[in-house]
């Protein structure tokens, strides 16, 4: 278990948008850029952000297969409404491979392969 979060690099980021067709993987609204840099073009005005489909703190690869580009309001769902420190929701997970828990809660995402 790691103990802090850490952020995917850009490129890590890119691959995994381009992996879901610049859509988010979560609403499939378009995404014309990482981060801020597309919120003028986004449906909502927000911004879009990379989540780690394991968390980080859970042993959570810093991979593409590991990360899903969302909304901002996307992402907050993803954490019951905010609460990114809690992880208990993986608890069923505990005895799984590392790409097996990637590959359970990756399918969680509608969009998550485009």
């Amino acid at each position: 278990m790691t103990d802090s979060h850490a952020p995917f690099p850009k490129p890590v980021q890119k691959e995994a948008l381009e992996r879901q067709r610049r859509r988010c993987a979560s609403c499939r609204t378009i995404i014309t850029g990482l981060g801020r840099s597309g919120a003028q073009q986004h449906v909502f005005g927000e911004g879009v952000e990379a989540h780690h489909v394991i968390p980080h703190k859970l042993g959570g690869p810093l991979t593409p297969e590991n990360c899903v580009i969302i909304c901002r309001a996307c992402h907050l769902s993803a954490h019951q409404g905010g609460r990114f420190a809690d992880v208990s929701i993986y608890n069923d997970l505990k005895n799984l491979t590392m790409l097996a828990k990637i590959a359970r809660i990756a399918a969680l995402y509608p969009h998550y392969r485009g």
